[in-house]
């Protein structure tokens, strides 16, 4: 029986994810307090606040599903 870390690969994907997607929402934020005459309606702020938003919820999500799928490995009976 061939035994797979997919928690951790789960886990470990979503985590790059999540600081690929809050390093982008961080420099559209910083950049909407530059750019102002782009940001009239704070655009770009709600965007970045957003994009970071989004990025924290699916990083607890993919830990969510990593722990759970880690967990259900241990707990199967042996055949």
């Amino acid at each position: 029986m061939i035994m797979r870390n997919d928690g951790k690969e789960i886990t470990k994907m979503c985590k790059m994810m999540a600081s690929v997607g809050l390093i982008v929402g961080f420099a559209l934020f910083l950049l909407s307090f530059i750019a102002s005459a782009y940001n009239q309606d704070f655009f770009l702020t709600i965007v970045s606040l957003g994009i970071m938003g989004a990025s924290m919820v699916m990083f607890g999500f993919g830990t969510f599903m990593g722990i759970l799928t880690e967990t259900y490995q241990k707990t199967e009976l042996p055949s």
